[in-house]
């Protein structure tokens, strides 16, 4: 068992962080398919993790968003996030799409490690 924070179980499907960067007109862009956007995040809850707009530190216009996106491969995150009416706008000027493994934190609950040794061999 983990020491500071329970153990929980890991996600049972791939997750993919998508980074989307913004580009020139976003800010009317983005509130053009504000409704449309939502309405869509919304539509695929069960698809998306945490998905948010992003800031640089320390400033208040955005700068994009990010999304973590439980799917079977990248190519069927790229599929999900492109269905969005900001992607479809051609608001972003970036897409980014990594594999992630959501591993802490308090929105999972926990930590998915019973011990260091129990993960030793994969963080290298």
């Amino acid at each position: 068992m983990a020491q500071y924070a329970p153990t929980i179980p890991r996600i049972d499907s791939d997750v993919f962080l998508v980074l989307c960067y913004d580009g020139e007109g976003s800010s009317t862009l983005r509130e053009s398919h504000l409704d449309g956007h939502l309405e869509y995040v919304e539509r695929n809850i069960d698809r998306y993790l945490v998905a948010g707009p992003l800031k640089a530190p320390g400033t208040e216009p955005l700068i994009g968003s990010f999304f973590l996106v439980a799917a079977r491969n990248a190519d069927r995150a790229r599929e999900i996030v492109a269905g969005d009416p900001y992607v479809k706008s051609g608001m972003y000027r970036e897409i980014i799409v990594h594999a992630a493994v959501p591993a802490a934190g308090s929105l999972l609950g926990g930590v998915i490690w019973e011990s260091a040794d129990a993960v030793r061999d994969r963080a290298s």
